[in-house]
């Protein structure tokens, strides 16, 4: 079995190879609450409010934002996954993610929150992990 399948099978989606849990970046919760305050604002105009006609620049932030989530986690090609140098680098390694790496307390590819994420993973194991942002 190769190591894609081994890791497929070990580590979920949802967790990138620097061990950001992906449901929680800003960048999905940004477009989530972009995309509800959309909707909200869709249906007062629909009710007759006038704020969108009065504020036209709004809706179309906020179609921004909600377009710029992820279509995919990095894992599935979403994000930057094909020129992300945290993948390569794992890739490189043959390591599921950074938090596997001998390396990991000398890197200087990790940003410092993504070391702890890493430190979490490996103090708490992926499964407990996850469970905390559930």
């Amino acid at each position: 079995m190769n190591l894609k399948n081994t890791v497929s099978k070990i580590v979920p989606p949802s967790i990138a190879y620097c061990g950001l849990y992906c449901p929680k970046c800003y960048k999905m919760k940004v477009a989530a609450a972009a995309e509800k305050l959309l909707d909200e604002l869709q249906a007062a105009q629909a009710k007759g409010a006038q704020f969108l006609k009065e504020f036209p620049q709004i809706e179309a932030d906020l179609k921004k934002l909600v377009a710029s989530k992820c279509k995919k986690f990095c894992r599935q090609g979403g994000g930057k996954s094909a020129t992300c140098p945290i993948k390569l680098c794992c890739n490189q390694h043959q390591v599921a993610g950074c938090w596997q790496c001998p390396e990991l307390k000398s890197c200087l590819k990790l940003k410092p929150q993504f070391l702890l994420n890493c430190q979490k993973i490996n103090c708490l194991g992926l499964k407990k992990y996850i469970q905390q942002y559930e």
